[in-house]
């Protein structure tokens, strides 16, 4: 039978002579490198915490191992994820995330590698009708500390680990236009605030 191009690649790897070659240039060489052995697959359970009920095994939430490979988020929470070097495995969704870093040494019998999710920073997208968002000025009264900042720049507000809402009250004010206030309640992630403007 003659041998595949593969086959005489790792025969010459094991010639004498070559393996403290071998061994010197093994860090170097890349995964399709026949004179490197096989890195074996390890399985590694993954659970998240902490993330509201009604979102587990919502189709918005994901994990992303290796930062290409994504899975869906089971109802319970838990998965397993398949890895051959230290990975770090996250948490993808619109309103919460978290990570976590993985060896493959560490996984096995009954280890459990945690994600705590926590919230998003709320993001504020203000949408004002007829006032250009250019011309929009906007401070925080309460629950935030920016004052006077152009609208299509104001800055994302952090929540607490444990907070699902946050309460601001905005002042907004435009040239031409009345100043207005009003209190918003604000979730993690995205917030679309509706400003309406009147005339002077």
């Amino acid at each position: 039978m003659t041998a595949t191009p593969l086959a005489r690649a790792r025969a010459l790897c094991t010639a004498a002579g070559l393996a403290s070659i071998v061994l010197a240039l093994r860090a170097e060489a890349s995964p399709n490198d026949p004179c490197r052995p096989p890195v074996p697959t390890v399985v590694c359970e993954v659970k998240v915490e902490k993330l509201p009920a009604v979102l587990l095994g919502s189709s918005s939430y994901e994990l992303v191992v290796a930062g290409h490979q994504r899975l869906p988020l089971p109802s319970k929470g838990v998965t397993h994820v398949s890895i051959q070097e230290p990975t770090i495995v996250r948490l993808d969704g619109p309103a919460y995330h978290g990570s976590v870093s993985i060896d493959p040494a560490d996984c096995g019998d009954d280890a459990v590698h945690v994600i705590e999710a926590g919230p998003k920073p709320a993001r504020l997208s203000f949408e004002t009708g007829a006032v250009p968002i250019s011309d929009l000025s906007v401070s925080c009264l309460s629950g935030c500390p920016y004052k006077w900042r152009p609208a299509d720049d104001f800055p994302d507000l952090p929540l607490a680990p444990d907070d699902i809402e946050l309460v601001i009250k905005l002042q907004f004010k435009a040239r031409g236009y009345r100043s207005r206030t009003e209190e918003f309640k604000l979730t993690p992630g995205e917030n679309k605030i509706r400003v309406t403007m009147v005339e002077l």
